[in-house]
């Protein structure tokens, strides 16, 4: 509100009565328009004691509003005991002339619509007593009106999303106030505010919001405790959400496999929020299985690391993805929306001896068979190949370096014409050796169909 609007409130407060309020206010407009003498002379009226001071001495003045309020009480109660007198005598009056009746009672609704006007906006008064605090007047200095704090309630800065205290509070261009994570989560479902229905289709497409820096102020000074507890709570969620051992988010789509890329489009309002949480913990890392018509999704699947995400304004990304550890489902789950699932991480088992220089020559012979195969394709099925996979990786000088096995295997496997339920099984295996028989007897049977 404005000098102008602090003034009138202040005025019809003073005609209710309402003293101490009044005076705040004067008090307020004060700070507001230093220069203002019909704001001073009001103050000076409401409570003789405040001195007479220039426009310097005014900002002292109002650092001693609590003072004067203990003053204002006293003049406060004069003035209601004065006010029952007053009105004892002209209902005396009232009795005598009717006319004079008629004339009164249209002065009490008169009083009773002001009065009304004025409970409206009782649920607005504690948000406005704490920011008359932080506000600069025009010269610089703080109207510091001491506000009790038991008149300061945790649910007058509640989110209207989640009923809870504010956490990093945000500001619509519609000018409603909500939780960062509340407003992102509603806008995965519609790009409206979910108070008045605006659109915030910007906000998508630039994915900045504007940071409710006084609401957070106001929190942090008059709420610490309560604050306190938020962080709490919010920091066990990301906490939670951060382990990649229990309850780690699983995207049910496609196969994938070690060190492959793995572009996605993410339309879905619980994906958005999967791949959105991935990021805000830091893991950056979720699960892809294959659907299961009968279990829900495959036992079998393969971690993925988010490289990059791209936003658009209608709410959907790509996501550019690679595939890094595999891992078997122990037990399946859900949350809000999207799966879930307790994991553990497998790895090849590693061979020596004579076994490891067997492994050695196969794992040369059938390098050097899916190179041919490769070579052997036409040129435009080569070219779109490499630009969703890209080039073949090279021969690893140890094939057991990696707990994965090489990647060229993954990679030829990815190429490969074969459906997602014949890859399941290569990755699920745990012997290099098994999975280098696997690659070449699919080569063999793929080439003597081409020729």
């Amino acid at each position: 509100m404005g000098f102008k609007a602090h003034f009138r409130k202040a005025q019809a407060l003073a005609t209710l009565g309402k003293v101490e309020e009044a005076l705040r206010e004067f008090l307020y407009c004060v700070s507001l328009d230093v220069k203002n003498k019909r704001a001073r002379s009001e103050a000076q009226r409401e409570n003789p004691e405040l001195p007479h001071c220039s426009s310097q001495k005014e900002a002292s003045a109002s650092r001693d509003g609590s003072k004067l309020m203990n003053s204002a009480k006293v003049r406060a109660d004069g003035q209601q005991d004065n006010m029952k007198e007053q009105e004892e005598e002209e209902e005396k009056q009232d009795t005598a002339s009717p006319d004079t009746a008629s004339v009164k009672s249209g002065k009490c609704q008169e009083k009773k619509r002001k009065h009304c006007q004025i409970e409206l906006r009782e649920d607005t008064e504690v948000f406005n007593k704490a920011y008359k605090q932080d506000l600069p007047t025009d010269q610089g200095a703080k109207a510091a009106l001491n506000i009790p704090l038991a008149s300061f309630d945790a649910s007058d800065l509640e989110c209207s999303l989640c009923m809870r205290l504010f956490y990093e509070p945000v500001t619509t261009p519609c000018g409603h106030t909500f939780c960062l994570k509340c407003l992102e989560r509603c806008l995965d479902h519609n790009a409206k505010c979910p108070l008045c229905k605006d659109g915030l289709s910007q906000c998508l497409a630039s994915r900045k919001y504007s940071k409710n820096v006084i609401m957070e102020e106001l929190i942090a000074k008059f709420l610490p405790e309560e604050l306190k507890e938020r962080r709490r709570l919010y920091e066990e969620e990301m906490e939670e959400l951060s382990n990649l051992n229990k309850n780690v988010p699983i995207f049910v789509c496609t196969m994938a496999y070690p060190t492959v890329p793995c572009p996605l489009h993410i339309f879905e309002p619980c994906y958005r929020l999967m791949i959105r949480r991935c990021i805000e913990t830091g893991t950056r890392q979720f699960g892809m299985c294959l659907g299961d018509p009968v279990k829900g999704f495959a036992e079998y699947g393969c971690m993925l690391e988010i490289r990059n995400v791209q936003f658009f304004a209608d709410g959907r990304s790509v996501v550019d993805s690679i595939g890094k550890r595999r891992f078997k489902v122990l037990h399946q789950g859900q949350r809000d929306g999207y799966n879930t699932a307790d994991i553990e991480y497998i790895e090849d088992q590693k061979v020596q001896g004579e076994d490891c220089a067997e492994l050695m020559g196969l794992h040369n012979c059938v390098y050097e068979q899916a190179s041919l195969w490769f070579h052997s394709l036409k040129s435009s099925l080569k070219n779109r190949i490499l630009n969703h996979f890209g080039p073949m990786p090279e021969k690893d000088a140890d094939p057991q370096i990696n707990p994965n096995g090489p990647a060229w295997c993954w990679w030829i496997l990815a190429v490969l014409p074969l459906e997602s339920r014949a890859q399941l099984p290569f990755l699920a295996m745990r012997s290099l050796k098994d999975r280098l028989n696997g690659i070449r007897r699919v080569l063999a049977f793929i080439s003597r169909n081409q020729n």
